[in-house]
């Protein structure tokens, strides 16, 4: 991600656009190969500091734009590791050399810095140029590199345009989503995004087949804006999946004055999602494995198909769960930030639905006094809602489900009327 210095725009009255590099443009080419092979050649055997100081030979030396490789260096700098982990070796000799170095400076007896230096070094061991990173390894100028995801210098210039989109969005109140030609597999893709940055989306589906999804930014909330903002401008590569897209969102850059962002399928940027799918996040998995050992009858997956409600909307759940009788139910989860969107759902949801809907919400929502005065007047919610903390748990949801169990066996066994 890059931050706001090292975002490139334009603003035109109340328009705002990025400022888009050619990843065709071979001086471009040829200076992000540099980067990379610096960044390639650090793997263990460079420290941060030497490999920016490298990394700031190649950029002043460059006839490109400073904005756009510094840029660029801070793309390669978040696909870079560097040994964070504390040594207690290291700890243990750094105190007992500062011990030993206040003793030898209290008896007042160097004249000179080199002699105390070789008085340390003859007892630790190691000499006065080496002293300071072998201390202070553990500290970000002396961390090693570990590890380097590579990849292509086309591919660099390309996360470098989207880096561009996501860095406006993080300063985004609304963002508007308009997707057509769209294949079901890409939108349940898109879908299945948004549900992964825990997202969610107002969905309508106009007379010409064009959905809308209406997300709100991070700067029409009050609550955790970083972390959601985040996760909407990590949301945007995955829209570039889609063959035709129209973006609209409202950037505010200053204080005085709100710009809008518009961009559709012809900025020609290249995603760099592509293995997202076989991806599980660790909480979800963690989630289905201890649900489905404890709810035997209950087969749970991820949801992959959207829900009609009232009003021409649609919701994409998280979950479908299916009983060994075929009754099915799907369960979408509201996060911290969603407080608009339960109270919406809820509404909606009193009016009816196709299948039943639960409702999961965490306890954090209820700091809110509307969304918590909405879900104790819920009637809906008292049947199919419940309360977690961080992820659901089987045992909150279980007695919801074996409720609706109960209810289709006496509904099935009940004689009919005609």
């Amino acid at each position: 991600m890059l931050t706001k210095d090292l975002l490139r725009f334009q603003t035109d009255k109340n328009n705002v656009s990025p400022s888009f590099v050619s990843p065709k443009d071979p001086e471009l080419l040829g200076a992000a190969q540099q980067l990379l092979d610096i960044f390639e050649a650090s793997v263990n055997c460079s420290t941060r500091e030497e490999l920016l100081e490298s990394s700031k030979e190649v950029i002043d030396g460059s006839r490109c734009e400073a904005i756009i490789m510094r840029g660029l260096e801070k793309l390669l700098l978040d696909r870079t590791e560097f040994e964070t982990k504390s040594n207690p070796k290291l700890l243990e000799l750094r105190q007992k050399v500062f011990l030993r170095t206040s003793e030898l400076l209290s008896q007042h007896r160097y004249t000179s810095l080199k002699e105390y230096q070789k008085q340390v070094e003859e007892e630790f061991l190691f000499s006065s140029e080496t002293m300071g990173p072998q201390l202070y390894s553990d500290l970000p100028p002396y961390q090693q590199i570990i590890h380097f995801k590579p990849f292509s210098p086309v591919n660099l210039l390309h996360r470098y345009n989207c880096a561009q989109v996501q860095g406006l969005l993080l300063r985004c109140s609304t963002l508007e989503l308009k997707v057509s030609d769209a294949q079901p597999g890409l939108l349940r893709q898109l879908c299945k995004y948004l549900r992964f940055h825990q997202l969610l989306a107002q969905i309508t589906l106009d007379e010409d087949k064009l959905y809308h999804f209406t997300i709100d930014g991070p700067l029409s909330l009050f609550y955790q804006t970083q972390k959601y903002g985040l996760n909407l401008a990590n949301f945007f590569p995955a829209i570039l999946h889609q063959p035709t897209w129209q973006l609209s969102a409202q950037i505010q850059i200053t204080k005085q004055k709100q710009l809008s962002l518009e961009l559709d399928q012809t900025c020609q940027i290249r995603s760099h999602y592509q293995q997202f799918l076989a991806y599980i996040p660790e909480e979800i998995e963690m989630f289905q494995q201890t649900f489905q050992q404890k709810s035997q009858s209950w087969h749970i997956e991820q949801a992959t198909r959207f829900i009609p409600l009232e009003g021409e909307l649609y919701c994409f759940p998280d979950y479908t769960l299916t009983h060994a009788s075929g009754l099915g139910v799907s369960m979408e989860l509201f996060h911290a930030w969603h407080a608009s969107h339960l109270t919406a759902r809820l509404h909606q949801l009193e009016h009816g639905s196709e299948s039943p809907l639960l409702i999961g919400i965490t306890k954090k929502l209820l700091k809110d006094p509307l969304v918590k005065q909405t879900v104790e007047n819920s009637a809906y919610f008292s049947r199919f809602g419940f309360i977690f903390r961080e992820m659901p748990t089987a045992d909150k949801v279980t007695p919801i489900l074996e409720q609706l169990v109960e209810e289709e066996t006496l509904f099935s066994a009940a004689p009919s009327h005609k």
